[in-house]
């Protein structure tokens, strides 16, 4: 008996001292705070981190950190047979810990007091300096209720809780909450008030940072006394500003069942007032009256009538049914308080009668008559140019266990909508549509378009449509002169369009009017799964360009009647379209363009053949007269950036090679005619010879460079050569040039030219001449030699009508140089004279 005795009391010891290490020493303490940190961090999802911990039979001393923000410090006296305590708080929220969190304050926030008594009732107080306001808290908890709350925070800045978020400009004003509440058998009684004075609004950042156009005098204040007895809150509250009006009479929060019951009074005193917000000026006033009731925050009752909206708007909630009638409401009105502006004028009539809010169960009427479109203000929201528009809509909606049946009717003197019908479904969202509608007059869109149109259009379809997913799709539709029709059945799709008149579709479709023609088509998807098409098209086009609005798109003349004809074969796998396409048209023909695009990752591959057999019909694009014609072929490519590669081996009888890569162009033109290369860009043609040319040019910053090797060649009469025939007696178009090269630097429509030209017997320079591509305007000096004679000039004007002037100077000197060779009697002064005159009768009757 004795060794049990001993065996118990022992045992009970080493529980006891275990406990004790467990609880009251520092190896127990850090077991208790990993364990208590790691469950706060599960349950709370915050980054908790216990910093101290130290638990003591009769004291603890504790300290927490919450997201580096805030610190919680508890230090204190403990008693645990009497679980009573006597202990100190500290809350701190550190200003650079928030700042690196995104939020911002002023200065460190503190706040703290004590807490006393035993864990079945305890009094807990406290003060501190938070967003300028000397807060005091005193509260008693008493069998773990509170019965006691005194809170007085007077003088709350605004600006100060405004900028923990950043955005302390937004508003100014001051915030004050004082609670008086003491129990009453032991059930709270008393009261809170809640005052609010906003002084400043900064409208232009509340219209930049969040879209709102706010009107002036915009400063709220708010008043709110609620009354507590035992366990219910009665209330009564005023917020108001210059234009707007909220008050409440009879507020009731039942705490126990959680239900809430308030009359309300929404006042508008003068529309006109919201103008900024409604983007319209409006008349006259609004006011909604009524009252509502929720339980555990269901909507429950409710009544509301609306004055001021034209007519009569009533909307009621009682046993679960509601009711809501809309009488010759202004609809014009209800747009713009809405936010769209005076879209419509017109009256509105509805009716709906719903066993709920989930609308599983309801009917609803709705009708506008003769409404009209203010097309100014649809043109400055949508961008729409309407013509006068009138409409009436009728629509009715019956549900019945969540299957909607609607049906609608739409007539206007631009669409009709003769029947829109069938059915929803809103739990597995399933539509069945029937739609037929028609358009009797497209001479009314013809502002839309910019031509005049004629004809009319119109729409029969057919659709079962579960979610996203199609399931069954017909559309019919007699368009632009033309025939469209789709089938499909929610895998497959075939589209037929047959005599489309494209112009028109242009039109329709908000594009501009490129061309005019019929297209006819064809096109099979074996999948309607935008992310991997699978199927073919065959297209044919054939018509007209426009030349009118090529030319404000191109800033061109384009010329008239151009005729084009197009056939294109598309076959479609896993969302590659493999394709093959000929375009011919009296500019050019693409005679060949097969290639492959890759629609996911917009990647293009594709060689083609180009055959343009008149320049001068491309004239237009370079503002100049051009003359030849050229095949070409090559590679077109397009991978973030567009590439390309062209060669021709008959242009301007010369090869040319030429590489678009990363917006840079490289071109050799080699052994190209330059009397031929001159005729075909409409330059002057000066010289008989062959020449190879190399460029790059950077189209984004249009600059680059050209350089020019002449082969052996001769110069083409001209004025120039002309006159230093007439002067020198000596023909400089029978001198042989065994070397010459040019070189043109390019800065956008600016060209930089130099010129060498070197013969046996005579020399050509050009140094740092300019010529500009956009007007043509030329500045060429130049230095000329034949034999030992040295000319000088200048080539001005255009290179349409060039203007070549010599120095008088070099010419007289060079002339009176050769008459010297010819007779030693010219160095007398009065034969000096002589010929000084004769030489500047030649110049004037030359040049």
């Amino acid at each position: 008996m004795k060794k049990i005795f001993y065996t118990i009391f022992i045992l009970i010891a080493v529980l006891v001292i275990a406990f004790y290490m467990i609880l009251f020493t520092g190896f127990g303490n850090n077991i208790i705070a990993n364990i208590a940190q790691n469950k706060i961090k599960e349950s709370s999802g915050f980054d908790v981190n216990i910093t101290r911990f130290k638990l003591r039979f009769s004291s603890v001393d504790f300290q927490l950190k919450l997201a580096n923000m805030i610190d919680f410090d508890l230090y204190g006296k403990l008693n645990l047979f009497k679980l009573g305590f006597d202990l100190d708080y500290i809350i701190k929220l550190n200003k650079n810990y928030v700042q690196n969190s995104g939020l911002n304050l002023k200065e460190n926030l503190t706040f703290g007091g004590k807490i006393q008594g035993k864990a079945s009732d305890f009094i807990a107080n406290g003060k501190g300096y938070l967003f300028g306001s000397d807060i005091l808290l005193n509260t008693r908890i008493y069998d773990y209720s509170p019965i006691v709350l005194n809170l007085s925070a007077q003088g709350i800045q605004i600006s100060e809780l405004l900028e923990l978020f950043g955005q302390a400009n937004l508003a100014k004003g001051t915030l004050d909450i004082a609670s008086k509440i003491n129990a009453k058998d032991l059930k709270p009684d008393g009261n809170i008030i809640i005052k609010l004075d906003n002084n400043y609004i900064n409208y232009a950042m509340i219209k930049k940072e969040f879209g709102i156009d706010l009107p002036d005098n915009s400063n709220l204040k708010a008043q709110i006394l609620a009354n507590i007895k035992e366990d219910k809150i009665y209330a009564i509250s005023k917020i108001y500003n210059d234009y707007i009006n909220l008050q409440t009479q009879k507020t009731l929060y039942d705490l126990t069942n959680n239900t809430l019951f308030t009359d309300f009074d929404l006042k508008i005193p003068s529309l006109a007032k919201l103008e900024k917000l409604t983007k319209t000026k409006l008349n006259g006033d609004l006011q909604t009256i009524g009252d509502l009731s929720l339980a555990n925050n269901v909507l429950k009752t409710l009544n509301a009538n609306i004055i001021g909206l034209g007519g009569e708007i009533k909307a009621s909630l009682k046993n679960n049914q509601l009711l809501a009638q809309i009488d010759n409401a202004d609809l014009g009105k209800i747009l713009a308080i809405a936010g769209y502006g005076s879209l419509i004028n017109g009256s509105l009539n509805a009716n709906l009668n719903s066993m709920g809010l989930d609308f599983a169960n309801f009917n609803a009427e709705a009708k506008i008559n003769n409404a009209k479109i203010n097309t100014q203000e649809l043109k400055k929201i949508a961008h729409i140019e309407l013509p006068n528009t009138t409409f009436s809509l009728n629509a009715k909606a019956l549900a019945k266990n969540n299957n909607i049946t609607y049906n609608a009717i739409l007539a206007s003197n631009l669409l009709n909508i003769k029947k829109l019908s069938g059915t929803y479904n809103l739990k597995n969202k399933e539509l069945n549509t029937d739609l037929n509608s028609f358009i009797d007059d497209l001479s009314q869109f013809s502002a839309i378009a910019g031509q005049k149109l004629q004809g009319n259009a119109e729409l029969n379809a057919k659709a079962h449509i579960i979610g996203s997913q199609i399931k069954n799709l017909s559309a019919d539709a007699n368009i632009a002169n033309g025939i469209i029709k789709a089938n499909s059945d929610g895998k497959k799709l075939d589209l037929d369009i047959n005599k489309l008149d494209l112009s028109k579709l242009l039109v329709i479709t908000g594009m501009p009017n490129y061309a005019s023609g019929d297209i006819n088509a064809k096109a099979h998807l074996d999948n309607v799964d935008f992310k991997d098409l699978n199927g073919n098209l065959n297209l044919k086009a054939k018509g007209i360009l426009n030349s009118v609005v090529l030319s404000k798109i191109l800033n061109k003349k384009f010329p008239n009647n151009v005729n084009y004809d197009l056939s294109s074969n598309i076959v479609l796998k896993n969302n590659v379209a493999q394709f093959e396409n000929i375009l011919n048209s009296t500019l050019a023909n693409l005679t060949y363009l097969k290639g492959s695009f890759d629609i996911n990752k917009m990647n293009l591959q594709s060689n083609f053949i180009l055959d343009v057999n008149d320049f001068s019909k491309l004239g237009f694009l370079l503002d100049r007269k051009l003359k030849g014609s050229a095949s070409f072929n090559g590679n077109i490519g397009y991978d973030k950036t567009l590439n390309f590669d062209i060669m021709s081996k008959n242009l301007f009888n010369g090869t040319l090679n030429a590489i678009l890569k990363n917006n840079i162009i490289n071109a050799d033109l080699n052994n190209v005619d330059l009397d031929t290369l001159a005729q075909g860009i409409g330059v002057i043609d000066v010289y008989q010879g062959k020449a190879n040319v190399k460029a790059n040019y950077n189209i984004s910053n249009e600059q680059g460079e050209v350089n020019l090797d002449i082969k052996e060649g001769k110069l083409k009469p001209n004025a120039i050569t002309t006159a230093l025939k007439v002067l020198t007696f000596k023909d400089f178009t029978q001198e042989i040039f065994h070397t010459a090269n040019a070189k043109a630097s390019i800065n956008k429509e600016n060209i930089k030219l130099n010129l060498n030209m070197q013969a046996d017997n005579a020399s050509i320079l050009i140094n740092s001449g300019e010529l500009n591509s956009k007007s043509g305007v030329l500045n060429l000096p130049f230095n000329a030699k034949i034999d030992k004679v040295d000319f000088k000039g200048n080539i001005a004007g255009t290179t349409d009508n060039p203007k070549i002037k010599l120095d008088a100077s070099s010419v007289v000197d060079s002339v009176k140089n050769i008459f010297d060779v010819k007779n030693n009697d010219a160095k007398d002064t009065d034969k000096n004279k002589k010929v000084d005159k004769a030489i500047n009768k030649i110049l004037n009757k030359i040049f």
